[in-house]
């Protein structure tokens, strides 16, 4: 079995490039912490609220409702932040190996 060559350092224009979208990518993924973490902090604190009232059935459907609800906002938000690195990570490697195959035109049969 063949090992592969070894990887080539990304170049300093591979960095370069979609900088607006690995900024953007970078936003989400900082969005969707902060909103894990107040979510989470505000779905407790209401359903602390509710059960001093003393609804005990509703500060536990606030408190299992909100937790899912935030748990999945945030999946989304990290899901999407990474949807876009995956789509600019396909597009450097696309790129790379239509400029290693340019280089090799002449050894291909």
């Amino acid at each position: 079995m063949t090992t592969p060559p070894p990887a080539t350092p990304r170049s300093r224009e591979h960095e370069e490039r979609y900088s607006a979208l690995r900024t953007v990518a970078a936003i989400i993924r900082i969005l969707a912490y902060i909103v894990a973490i107040i979510g989470g902090i505000a779905v407790v604190v209401g359903a602390i609220t509710a059960f001093s009232q003393g609804v005990a059935g509703q500060g536990l459907l606030v408190l299992v409702a909100g937790l899912l609800y935030v748990a999945v906002v945030a999946l989304f938000l990290f899901a999407y932040a990474e949807i876009i690195r995956l789509i600019i990570a396909v597009e450097d490697n696309t790129r790379m190996t239509a400029e290693a195959l340019a280089g090799r035109g002449s050894q291909l049969p």
